[in-house]
């Protein structure tokens, strides 16, 4: 049973969690924005909301077992090459040079968005769950994570974020580069999540990047998107890169879709609405 002085001692982790779960999900919020924009107008809110929903679900199950998270290695890797691969697959496929190849693209379905947006939460999930953990106070006489305040935090943030997420969608119509720009948000955490994992593999020692410094990246990468829409000399520096980037990615891309060929077959036909 929880005394007066446990839920003093919890508020600062709650409004901690608050603040860093709030930041830290811009990217998801953006990515549920994105991928609902693909569908019709009149099933983008209900993308949006039940997006929302699955990410507080994923959030709570991933803290549940976030010492199997923590214990198996994989499930982090796996996460992580998903993130790189959304990020690198829609970067692709908006590629101005691949327009025939769009011409033919299928229609997306609510399934089939629900399914990515899904998969986009869990991943993320991973990773916003570990930093979350690590702000938990310990028990004085286990000397284990005390998790109450985590399971409030990460409740009173995705009730924000859901407020939020409609907004996310206005801003992607206002600003149209926020879209992609979602995408490389997504893959920035994919990435991270690889780095700490390699680290991890040649030093044997655990790193986490510290959550001011992914908020820093992505502040950052919206800074430069937006100077990008705006500043013809900012696209005349940045488009020789972009191209130089694409074909790796478009390799990447292929390379685990064939990997996963199952599963991408799936999104294929849950796109398709069979």
């Amino acid at each position: 049973m929880l005394t007066s002085q446990d839920l003093i001692s919890g508020l600062p982790v709650i409004a901690s969690l608050v603040i860093i779960e709030g930041l830290l999900s811009v990217d998801n919020v953006f990515g549920i924005a994105a991928l609902a924009k693909e569908l019709p107008q009149h099933q983008q809110h209900k993308a949006i909301r039940l997006g929302m929903a699955g990410a507080y679900v994923f959030r709570v199950l991933a803290l549940l077992v976030a010492a199997w998270f923590i214990a198996n290695t994989w499930v982090r890797w796996l996460g992580a090459v998903y993130l790189v691969w959304l990020m690198c697959s829609h970067l692709t496929r908006h590629d101005p040079h691949a327009a025939q190849g769009q011409s033919k693209r299928v229609a997306p379905t609510l399934l089939g968005a629900l399914l990515q947006i899904g998969l986009m939460d869990l991943s993320l999930s991973i990773d916003n769950v570990i930093a979350a953990v690590g702000l938990a106070p310990k028990d004085p006489l286990t000397q284990l994570p005390v998790m109450w305040p985590i399971y409030a935090g990460v409740l009173f943030a995705i009730i924000a974020l859901q407020a939020i997420a409609p907004h996310a969608m206005r801003l992607l119509r206002k600003y149209p580069v926020l879209e992609p720009t979602a995408f490389i948000l997504i893959g920035l955490v994919g990435c991270i999540l690889v780095y700490e994992e390699a680290y991890h593999v040649v030093t044997g020692a655990v790193l986490h990047i510290p959550s001011l410094a992914k908020f820093s990246g992505i502040v950052a990468v919206v800074a430069l998107a937006l100077l990008y829409s705006r500043s013809p000399a900012a696209r005349r520096l940045s488009d020789p890169l972009i191209s130089l980037a694409l074909p790796s990615m478009k390799g990447f891309t292929c390379l685990v879709s064939w990997v996963f060929r199952p599963f991408t077959q799936l999104c294929v036909r849950c796109k398709r609405g069979r």
